[in-house]
């Protein structure tokens, strides 16, 4: 008997966002790159964010913006300001994740 393989799958119960078009990225960098790029804490930016109906939460690993309803919309990558770009400018985020560890919310 042999073991079977096969891709690994994300826990489905924390969906990530689709891919944007192109249209609708360009529109959410129009209107929240600046607030990512003005933001001098992660609590500034959650607040600069919420301003504008979004929140952020983390997913598998990845920074993901969420509309006031808590649904996905893209990655912090997908508006060009990846996890990794923003921790180095804002430090490293404290986070309280979840009990399977596939989602994280900042902690305050």
């Amino acid at each position: 008997m042999t073991a079977q393989t096969g891709p690994i799958v994300a826990d489905s119960t924390v969906p990530m966002p689709a891919p944007l078009d192109s249209e609708t990225a360009m529109l959410l960098r129009t209107v929240l790159l600046p607030h990512f790029e003005c933001a001098q804490s992660w609590g500034d930016l959650c607040r600069r964010l919420k301003t504008k109906g979004f929140e952020i939460t983390f997913r598998h690993g990845h920074l993901v913006l969420a509309d006031e309803t808590g649904k996905p919309v893209c990655t912090g990558a997908m508006i060009g300001s990846p996890l990794a770009r923003l921790a180095l400018r804002l430090g490293r985020p404290k986070l309280r994740s979840d009990c399977s560890g596939a989602s994280a919310t900042l902690q305050s």
